[in-house]
C-alpha cells in the first residue's frame, strides 16, 4: 500500500468543507491538499502552499496536468491591498508556422517550451517563504512511492488510452505487464521522481537548459518536432498587476477574468436567479467576449476590458439577457487543476496550472514527464475563447477580501460564475452552492450545455419551453468543473470548500 493520501471513491463530507485561522487550501486531490496544508504549517506562504499542492498534482492527476504543461497564478498581498498575476502558457517554437494537418497534430510539432517550472519559480522568487526545494518533497515521494489509483484518474485514462500507450516511455507507466493500470493499484513513477528531485536541487534551468532540455528537444524532433535548445531557453514568464473591477451592489473583483465582472453584475441587475436567466447572462456575456476575438486570443487592452465589462455595460446588456432570444456558443476542451490558498497573513493564491491539452497528448513522455499538446495550436478547429475568459476570481467588499474561487474544466465559468453568486449575492454558504445541482457548458461539437438532471424537471422544462436547447447529464457530472473556494468571514476565519464532482478536499487550520 502507499502512505499518500487517496481520493476516495465517493465524496466525504469530512473533505467538501473545512474552517481555519491560520490557514486554509482546496484542492482536486487530498494528498494535494495535505502537501498545501503542510506548507501552511511550516509557516510558508499561500503561494508556497499552492506551488506544493500543484507539484503534487503533476504526479496524482497526470491526465490534468504536467511538469510541461502551464501554471497561472494571482496573488492577493495584504500588505498593499493589491493582486498581481504571475503565468507562462509555453512557448511555441520559432521555426512552427502552426499549419498543422491531421499527420502533424500527432507528432513532435505540437511540442512547445514548458511553462509549469519557469512560472511556478517566478512565483516562488517573489512571494515565497520557505526554501524552494521543500515545495517538492510530497511529490517526490507520491512520485516514487507511489499513490493509490482512482475511478477518475482510471477514467480518463482509459479514454485516451490509445496515446498513453502508443510509445514505450508511456507504456512503461500506465501499461505494467502490457495493460492499461487498474483502479486501486500503487501507480510509482522512478523517472518522473527523478526529474523533480533534480527540479527541486537545481530549479528551473534543470528542465530550460540541462539535461532535461536536451532530452526533451531531441524526443520531440525525433518525432518530426521543431523545438530546439534555443526555444526552451528563450521562454518567459508573464506578470502584471490586476485590475480591480467594480461590480453592480458594491463588490470589487481581482481576477485575470473581467468577464466575472460583467457575469455578476448582470445577476446582480436581473433582480432573478433561476435557471433559465443565469444561463441567458452566461450567453451573453460569452458572446460579449467574442465581440473582438479573431482565432482564440485576447485583444482588449486592460482599460478598455475594463469598461467593456462595467456595471454600466451590464445595464445596457441586460434588456438583451431578459428578452432576447437565446445564443448559444461552442466551447473549447482542456485539463486542468485548481487551487485557492490562503495564509495566516491574509494572502491569497488562486489560479490552475494545466495540460492544456487531452490527457496524454500524442503519447510523449520524456524523463517521466508527459509531454501536452496544447489545445490553443493543435485543437481541430480552434474554437475563440471570449476575451476576459478566466479560470479564478477574488472578490472583495468594503476593500476586504471576502471570497476566492478557482475551477478547471470546460465548465469553469459557468461553475465560478454560479458558486460566487450563490455565495455572495444569494448568502449560501460555500459548503451548501457546491452541493446544488449546476448547469455546465456544451461539449463540442454540442452548442446545448449540461444540466445535471438533478436540478429539477420542472426547470429543465422550463428552460427547453423558453427556447434553450440542454443536454441533461447525471448528477455530480466532472465536466462541470470543481469550484475549490474559501470564503473569509469577518474575523479572519476561513471557510474552504472542495466540489464534490472531483473528489477533492479542503483543508484548514
Amino acid at each position: 500500500m502507499s502512505g499518500v493520501p487517496a481520493r476516495p471513491a465517493l465524496p466525504d463530507p469530512a473533505h467538501i468543507s473545512a474552517r481555519g485561522r491560520k490557514g486554509m487550501i482546496s484542492t482536486s486531490h487530498p494528498a494535494a491538499t495535505q502537501a498545501g496544508l503542510a506548507a501552511l504549517r511550516r509557516g510558508g506562504s499561500a503561494v508556497d502552499a499552492y506551488l506544493a499542492a500543484a507539484a503534487v498534482q503533476t504526479v496524482v492527476e497526470p491526465t490534468m496536468t504536467t511538469l510541461a504543461g502551464t501554471m497561472f497564478i494571482s496573488v492577493y498581498d495584504p500588505a498593499d491591498g493589491r493582486s498581481r498575476f504571475l503565468g507562462h502558457l509555453g512557448t511555441i517554437p520559432e521555426a512552427e508556422d502552426g499549419d498543422l494537418d491531421e499527420a502533424a497534430r500527432l507528432s513532435g510539432r505540437t511540442v512547445v517550451a514548458p511553462g509549469w517550472p519557469r512560472a511556478a519559480h517566478a512565483a516562488w522568487s517573489r512571494w515565497g517563504r520557505l526554501p524552494w526545494a521543500d515545495l517538492f518533497g510530497d511529490a517526490r515521494v507520491a512520485a516514487r512511492e507511489g499513490f493509490v489509483t482512482d475511478e477518475l484518474l482510471w477514467g480518463w485514462a482509459f479514454e485516451f488510452r490509445r496515446a498513453a500507450g502508443r510509445f514505450e516511455a508511456g507504456r512503461d507507466i500506465w501499461f505494467p505487464g502490457d495493460r492499461l493500470f487498474r483502479v486501486g493499484e500503487v501507480l510509482r513513477q522512478p523517472a518522473l521522481a527523478r526529474t523533480i528531485e533534480r527540479l527541486a536541487e537545481q530549479g528551473p534551468g534543470y528542465i530550460y537548459e540541462g539535461e532535461f532540455a536536451r532530452r526533451y528537444v531531441e524526443t520531440a524532433r525525433k518525432a518530426g518536432g521543431r523545438i530546439t535548445l534555443d526555444d526552451m531557453a528563450a521562454s518567459e514568464v508573464t506578470e502584471g498587476d490586476l485590475t480591480p473591477l467594480p461590480v453592480a451592489g458594491g463588490l470589487e473583483l481581482h481576477t485575470s477574468g473581467p468577464l466575472y465582472a460583467l457575469l455578476l453584475s448582470l445577476s446582480e441587475l436581473a433582480g432573478t436567479h433561476d435557471l433559465y436567466t443565469r444561463m441567458r447572462i452566461v450567453e451573453e456575456a460569452w458572446h460579449h467576449g467574442l465581440a473582438d476575438v479573431s482565432a482564440g486570443y485576447r485583444v482588449r487592452e486592460p482599460g478598455d476590458m475594463a469598461e467593456a465589462v462595467s456595471p454600466e455595460t451590464a445595464e445596457r446588456l441586460l434588456p438583451q439577457v431578459l428578452k432576447g432570444e437565446p445564443r448559444p456558443f461552442e466551447a473549447m476542451n482542456l485539463g486542468t487543476n485548481a487551487i485557492v490558498a490562503v495564509d495566516e497573513r491574509g494572502m491569497i493564491a488562486h489560479g490552475t496550472h494545466s495540460a492544456t491539452s487531452t490527457p496524454f497528448g500524442v503519447g510523449l513522455t520524456v524523463d517521466g514527464v508527459i509531454v501536452p499538446r496544447p489545445m490553443f495550436m493543435c485543437a481541430d478547429p480552434v474554437v475563440p475563447i471570449p476575451d476576459g475568459w478566466s479560470t479564478s476570481l477574488l472578490a472583495l467588499r468594503d476593500g476586504r477580501p471576502v471570497y476566492a474561487a478557482a475551477s478547471p474544466s470546460i465548465s469553469a465559468l459557468q461553475n465560478i460564475f454560479q458558486n460566487t453568486a450563490n455565495v455572495l449575492q444569494l448568502g449560501m454558504s460555500p459548503e451548501e452552492s457546491v452541493l446544488r445541482p449546476m448547469f455546465g457548458s456544451s461539449m463540442y461539437p454540442s452548442r446545448r450545455p449540461m444540466v445535471e438532471a438533478t436540478i429539477g424537471e420542472d426547470v429543465i422544462a422550463e428552460v427547453e419551453r423558453r427556447g434553450i436547447g440542454i443536454t441533461r447529464v447525471s448528477p455530480w457530472e466532472v465536466e462541470m468543473g470543481s469550484c475549490q473556494a474559501v470564503a473569509i468571514d469577518e474575523d479572519g476565519t476561513s471557510h474552504g470548500v472542495a466540489d464534490p464532482r472531483r473528489l477533492g478536499s479542503a483543508a484548514g487550520h
